[in-house]
């Protein structure tokens, strides 16, 4: 955990300009040596912000969601593909991290 400290820190940094009070950091960390980083406000059932690190692109994304459901889609084979929608969304880059970690 001590090598993603500055990561954190930095996007501790930016959810306290970019995201109401109060926000949840999760940090999930794979076998394989990746890690998923994401600092979120709820704003209710259906309405979400949050700060995600993507780590191919070493970027720091904001995104926003209001109104999100499942939709199902029927396929042969009794095989059904739920994805989700959303009734409104927005992303944007907020920053980039050199070099990306991994």
């Amino acid at each position: 955990m001590e090598p993603l400290a500055p990561l954190v820190d930095r996007m501790r940094a930016l959810a306290a300009e970019e995201l109401p009070a109060p926000r949840t950091c999760k940090i999930r960390l794979w076998d394989d040596g990746t890690f998923d980083v994401v600092i979120y406000h709820g704003m209710g059932d259906d309405e979400r912000q949050w700060l995600r690190y993507e780590r191919t692109t070493g970027e720091i994304l904001w995104e926003y969601v209001r109104g999100a459901r499942w939709v199902s889609e029927s396929l042969t084979g009794n095989e059904t593909i739920y994805e989700p929608a959303y009734e409104e969304s927005d992303v944007r880059v907020v920053a980039t991290v050199k070099p990306p970690y991994k």
